[in-house]
């Protein structure tokens, strides 16, 4: 069935701590649904909770179509008439990518938080002045709901799964949200013939929500932050001094990452944070990214446990094990790309990873070699090499760009051979 879209003034929001079933239950009451067909041979597994490590309840063959009512943010499909969840990408795990896929009308579908979300958890901040609500099920509920609980401008919601009618449903707290744009009036300054200014109104789209980037940060422990300080009041409400305060926790949680990947940088690997049991020698198996989300919740867990505000009600929630991401999907918050200018001048980008999990934890525990800037000559922890010929290291941009005039003599584009030896 084709969903209705949301046309209310609410915005998205996050959270989610009643159980998966229950809030597939409310999505399946509001009817939205999409058809989908598995792609992959010989079958596609379809398992008791949205987690790779569950009990299969059964396969599906190529070709067999089933309805589709709510979508997690990493992937997973629950079947609406019949229980189960299915991964629709399993992203190279076993040799297999692309496992169903939206059909017919439903092809072009168009979910309100695009793309995969490595963590299986998105932040979102709320954008509209007014604030958004949040309901106990899609559409606002029924009659007997109890009112909206309104989340104000700034504040942070965290989403693990997504329907077809523009909501979102939240984890760390019970209920949903609507992301559909909102119209609104706005008033728009445009000059005149005879270049006097005057004010023209007209109706524009407004996204109630902004998606976040992860960055290194952790959004399951920061997710139980937030729900720790609704807890801590009635219907959840916090006041605008309680939203800046927990930015800043976050803020002094990530700074602290970063300074003590500072240090370890100088003091020649990162044993001190495994001694220190903000990490863990397993954790330097994973994706630097993944280690450094963790040492990001270690800190930010520390500092909650340490305030008297958010103690009593910090609980931490149960997270399930991420899949694997392509390249390029867990880039830093806020990156941008270079114009082709700037291309052209600063051939510069993340030096690349291509080592096996044991290399990896050998390189992070070893003292750092070949890592000091070209110009400044100071260690780096995870220094950028020039693209071209990826022989040539800095501690950033600023160096790079002070030390191009003389590098630029020298750059040439590198050789296979010296792309690998690069790397």
């Amino acid at each position: 069935a084709e969903a209705p879209r949301c046309s209310s003034g609410t915005a998205s929001a996050l959270g989610g701590a009643a159980p998966i079933g229950a809030a597939s239950a409310a999505a399946s009451a509001s009817g939205r649904t999409c058809i989908f067909e598995v792609v992959a041979r010989p079958t596609a597994v379809v398992r008791t909770e949205p987690q790779l490590g569950a009990r299969m309840l059964t396969k599906k063959g190529w070709g067999a179509r089933f309805f589709c009512g709510e979508v997690t943010v990493n992937g997973w499909l629950r079947l609406s008439h019949e229980p189960g969840w299915l991964l629709a990408d399993l992203r190279g795990i076993g040799g297999q990518w692309e496992v169903a896929k939206p059909v017919g009308k439903d092809a072009g579908v168009e979910l309100d938080v695009p793309g995969y979300q490595p963590q299986g958890l998105c932040c979102l901040e709320v954008c509209l002045p007014e604030g958004v609500d949040v309901w106990d099920a899609p559409d606002g509920g029924s009659s007997a709901s109890p009112d909206p609980q309104r989340r104000r401008p700034g504040e942070l919601l965290f989403a693990r799964a997504r329907d077809f009618g523009g909501w979102l449903r939240l984890q760390g707290e019970d209920g949903w949200v609507c992301a559909c744009p909102v119209v609104a009036s706005c008033s728009l300054v445009v000059p005149s013939k005879d270049e006097d200014v005057h004010r023209k109104s007209r109706d524009s789209s407004i996204s109630p929500l902004r998606l976040r980037r992860a960055r290194h940060r952790d959004w399951w422990s920061l997710s139980d932050v937030w729900a720790a300080a609704r807890r801590s009041r009635i219907g959840g409400a916090l006041t605008a001094e309680e939203v800046a305060k927990l930015k800043e926790f976050e803020r002094c949680a990530l700074n602290a990452s970063d300074s003590l990947l500072e240090s370890c940088a100088l003091l020649g690997g990162v044993n001190g944070l495994v001694a220190d049991g903000l990490i863990t020698e397993e954790d330097l198996l994973e994706p630097e990214v993944r280690w450094r989300q963790q040492l990001f919740a270690s800190i930010l867990r520390r500092m909650a446990k340490k305030d008297p505000w958010l103690a009593p009600h910090l609980e931490p929630s149960q997270r399930p094990p991420p899949l694997p991401a392509e390249a390029g999907e867990e880039e830093e918050e806020g990156s941008s790309s270079s114009s082709e200018g700037e291309q052209d001048r600063e051939h510069v980008q993340p030096e690349e990873e291509a080592e096996s999990r044991e290399d990896r934890h050998q390189r992070h525990m070893a003292t750092p070699t070949e890592r000091c800037c070209a110009l400044c000559g100071a260690a780096v922890f995870r220094p950028q090499v020039c693209s071209q010929c990826r022989q040539v290291r800095y501690c950033g941009r600023d160096c790079q760009r002070g030390h191009w005039a003389l590098h630029r003599r020298e750059c040439r584009k590198a050789s296979p051979a010296e792309v690998v030896a690069g790397q």
